[in-house]
């Protein structure tokens, strides 16, 4: 740790460790009844979002080594690739749950 606390990057690193096993073992939980498929593609998803962030913070601040993209987080370019991030994770949230629900209702329509 180059600041010697804890900065928002290890936070997320802690959600993401807390997330994974719960999306990972949604199904065996039955906690979210007939959700689960829904929260388990959710939380997959997240787990790889909240990956992303730093990833985009850190290439964008750091390369090119010789003189960087972005000076900071709060860059303006760093802020614009964490909005696609967010509108890309939105998007395959929204067809994954599409997805889910077509499968579910096919199966009834089979069952």
């Amino acid at each position: 740790m180059k600041t010697g606390h804890l900065t928002g990057g290890h936070y997320l690193a802690i959600l993401i460790l807390v997330l994974l096993p719960i999306g990972i073992y949604a199904k065996q939980l039955r906690v979210f009844g007939k959700l689960t498929d829904y929260v388990q593609a959710i939380i997959m998803s997240a787990t790889l979002f909240f990956s992303f962030v730093p990833a985009v913070i850190e290439t964008l601040t750091r390369l090119p080594i010789s003189r960087p993209l972005a000076d900071g987080p709060n860059a303006s370019i760093v802020q614009m690739g964490l909005k696609i991030l967010v509108v890309l994770f939105l998007g395959g949230i929204t067809y994954q749950v599409l997805k889910i629900r077509a499968k579910k209702k096919r199966a009834i329509q089979a069952g």
